[in-house]
């Protein structure tokens, strides 16, 4: 590779960028899409990248990108790199006393429309010169790798540089639609979901709880999978199948009745999650004690469902 002098790194690190996101992504469109920019761009940037160095590290397969050997080899270097300075942006950030800002979030759709963002209605009353992105997605961002500054989930991150503190629980239960229930039946508990239509995510996380309260499914058919949690509402309201939902959310809609309305919901941990070296950050503290005192002023009607608690909002008002 060819030598460089210092003016030459200053293009390094947003290129680095590009380049493991191509990596971690397994293509450019999907790179392109996780950093927010088209696809020529991110093609243009990994040729900046290895003009720069003077060497081929993506060869464009029909399989997809493939590595060069220089490209593994430098792979591990930019990664550190990136870590690196992720780490002084975090712990510049911890030390922050300021209550400005920009906190970005990221959390479940149901999470954000029942917790999160309520609770940043008071928050920003009080502090109008803070920014809260939510950032609305199933999978767990890296908190590391800075694409969140803090997290509400339900599976407890494993990570020991993360934070976690259990805020309550979150009550699920089966549910089907009126209809559905009255075409098919209803099943029995403890003996399993034969011969009935199921409704379930794409990608289950890992958590303590069995999916279907435990129940075996072996012998029924899944019909429809999505991960979010709203479109598995609307396929069971439209009569598709049994899901398991979120009690504050499915008794909002008066199509739906709880499988076994005598069994109480299934309680689900919630996890405030942030980095440890953000935790301190008066901002992250700010977001954090607002969602906990919402939680509380929720904690029935999150637990347990409607009819108790703070009203919830009526599904039909989004429409």
């Amino acid at each position: 590779m060819q030598s460089m002098n210092a003016q030459q790194t200053d293009w390094l690190w947003d290129d680095i960028r590009f380049f493991l996101a191509i990596c971690r992504e397994g293509s450019l469109s999907a790179a392109a899409r996780n950093l927010g920019v088209d696809h020529s761009t991110v093609g243009r940037r990994l040729a900046a990248f290895e003009r720069q160095l003077g060497a081929r590290l993506i060869n464009r397969t029909r399989n997809g990108p493939l590595l060069t050997p220089t490209g593994r080899q430098i792979l591990s270097d930019c990664e550190n790199m990136e870590a690196a300075a992720q780490t002084v942006q975090r712990r510049a950030a911890g030390q922050d006393a300021l209550s400005a800002g920009l906190v970005s979030l990221a959390t479940t759709d149901t999470l954000a429309f029942q917790l999160v963002i309520p609770a940043l209605g008071e928050l920003r009353a009080f502090h109008p010169e803070l920014q809260v992105n939510v950032l609305v997605d199933f999978r767990s961002l890296d908190l590391s790798r800075g694409q969140a500054d803090m997290a509400v989930r339900i599976p407890k991150p494993v990570e020991t540089h993360l934070t976690c503190r259990k805020i309550g629980t979150y009550g699920f239960t089966l549910y089907g639609s009126r209809a559905y229930v009255a075409k098919r039946g209803r099943p029995t508990r403890g003996q399993g979901l034969n011969r009935h239509s199921l409704i379930t995510f794409l990608d289950r996380v890992s958590i303590s709880h069995p999916p279907f309260m435990g129940e075996s499914f072996e012998q029924s058919q899944v019909v429809f999978k999505s991960n979010g949690t709203f479109a598995q509402l609307a396929a069971v309201i439209n009569g598709l199948g049994i899901a398991e939902l979120p009690c504050c959310i499915a008794d909002s809609s008066p199509e739906l009745e709880r499988i076994w309305p005598d069994e109480p919901p299934t309680p689900y941990p919630i996890w405030l999650v942030t980095h440890e070296d953000l935790r301190r950050a008066a901002k992250i503290r700010l977001v954090s004690a607002a969602i906990v005192k919402e939680y509380e002023e929720r904690r029935r009607s999150l637990r347990n469902g409607l009819g108790s608690g703070r009203p919830q909002t009526n599904l039909r008002s989004l429409a």
